[in-house]
């Protein structure tokens, strides 16, 4: 049966109040003399007391428990990255974490969350707009909310500078010796400008076309619908259309069209890099794991969820740290074996 404050005044030999104060350090319980406190912990300690969270917010703005609220997001790997570096952050705040899919009644999902009385909101979505439903309650009650790898301007929200990466992708391959560079993105019910991390990879690639291949007057992309990655005729007309075009350096939207295309390479015994190069986004556990290694631009995941979970935490504890708007990580491109030096593979007689 778990241990009650009344157990420990029992125990102990000090009124119920004073534990109590001790117990949720209550600024009035450094008004007590520090043998008592010391009993107190002491015995808490010894009998296996554990607060419960969700009795002590009872009369107080907020508990120390956290949401982590996230849509259906791509690949486990990344979103349990993002999670871990939620809880790594919420654990050392001395807070309680709770996780919750937005679901199709986002509604009641907010309102559930009120009744807890939260700290703070963590959302990890695709888009701004996701919010809608959230934030009049939210910000009606205090509650301070972010977004991890996804911008808030005017708000917290922490990702990753991806324009920044994929420009350096190109510069790269350029420097590498590649004489045509392609992109290659996901097909999307929606526009690609209103996806961020898309629309700022996208960006990224045109951008870096500009600065590194000025003598190209129109940055070479290509669409498909990875849905149908599986498919061989379909993949095979994808690789063909690249071959077409004579890209010889190739830098995908994620990890996960990268491997796909080199799989379809490899079938077609077309085999990277020696035909072209290959570079993924995300730096995720299938990169590690294709043949040749994939070459692939890291994001710092845990960290993005750490911060974000930090600056919620600092706002309900109305700690004055600053917004995290705007916080863009950096990334790092590691080559590896998908990235050739065309020069020497050009003297090696591979054309």
């Amino acid at each position: 049966m778990a241990v009650t404050l009344k157990d420990l005044s029992r125990e102990t030999g000090i009124n119920l109040c004073s534990v109590s104060q001790v117990l949720n350090n209550h600024p009035r319980a450094q008004s007590l003399r520090p043998e008592t406190r010391e009993k107190i912990l002491a015995a808490a300690k010894r009998l296996g007391y554990n607060k419960n969270q969700m009795a002590a917010s009872i009369g107080k703005k907020h508990s120390y428990v956290l949401a982590f609220v996230h849509s259906d997001m791509g690949t486990v790997e990344y979103m349990g990255r993002i999670q871990n570096g939620v809880i790594k952050a919420a654990n050392a705040r001395g807070y309680t974490l709770t996780v919750h899919h937005i679901g199709d009644s986002p509604e009641k999902l907010v309102h559930k969350l009120l009744g807890w009385r939260v700290a703070g909101v963590i959302f990890h979505i695709f888009q701004l707009e996701q919010l809608t439903p959230f934030v009049r309650l939210l910000e009606k009650e205090n509650i301070p909310y972010g977004t991890v790898n996804l911008s808030n301007p005017g708000g917290i929200g922490v990702t990753t500078d991806d324009a920044a990466g994929v420009r350096s992708a190109v510069r790269h391959l350029r420097e590498s010796g590649h004489k045509k560079v392609a992109y290659v993105y996901a097909d999307s019910k929606v526009k690609i400008s209103e996806i961020e991390f898309k629309h700022r990879r996208f960006q990224g690639f045109e951008d870096g076309v500009r600065e590194y291949y000025p003598e190209v007057k129109k940055p070479l992309s290509l669409c498909f619908d990875y849905s149908r990655a599986q498919d061989l005729k379909y993949m095979t007309s994808i690789l063909r259309s690249l071959l077409k075009k004579n890209a010889d350096g190739v830098i995908c939207e994620s990890d996960a069209l990268a491997v796909a295309l080199n799989n379809v390479a490899i079938y077609n015994n077309c085999m990277v890099p020696n035909r072209f190069s290959l570079i993924g986004f995300g730096g995720s556990m299938i990169s590690e794991t294709s043949f040749p290694m994939l070459s692939t631009i890291i994001q710092d995941f845990e960290k993005m969820g750490m911060i974000t979970t930090d600056s919620v935490i600092d706002s309900a504890e109305g700690k004055n740290t600053g917004s995290a708007a705007g916080n863009l990580l950096p990334v790092s491109l590691l080559v590896r074996e998908s990235v050739a030096e065309r020069i020497k593979v050009i003297r090696k007689g591979v054309k």
